[in-house]
């Protein structure tokens, strides 16, 4: 399973968020974004809850991040 977690940042905290997003279990890939939102992490697990654990435990607890919007990735028949 393979979600995109956008994710807001406080500023003048992006760079280190970024550095510490990049290295969590699950994320396969991070970028910078422009927009409303200021990161957007690839994550892959196995199923939803794997997913769900990674933002809760992981990825809330980071400080710096304002918030998250996860996005799992539906396989079309």
């Amino acid at each position: 399973m393979r979600a995109f977690v956008l994710i807001k940042v406080e500023p003048g905290r992006v760079k280190d968020v970024f550095r510490t997003i990049k290295e969590m279990r699950a994320v396969v890939d991070a970028y910078c974004i422009t927009g409303p939102d200021d990161i957007v992490a690839v994550l892959e697990s196995e199923d939803a809850k794997g997913v769900s654990e990674v933002v809760i435990a992981d990825l809330h607890d980071v400080e710096g991040i304002r918030g998250t919007d996860t996005r799992i990735v539906v396989e079309l028949p």
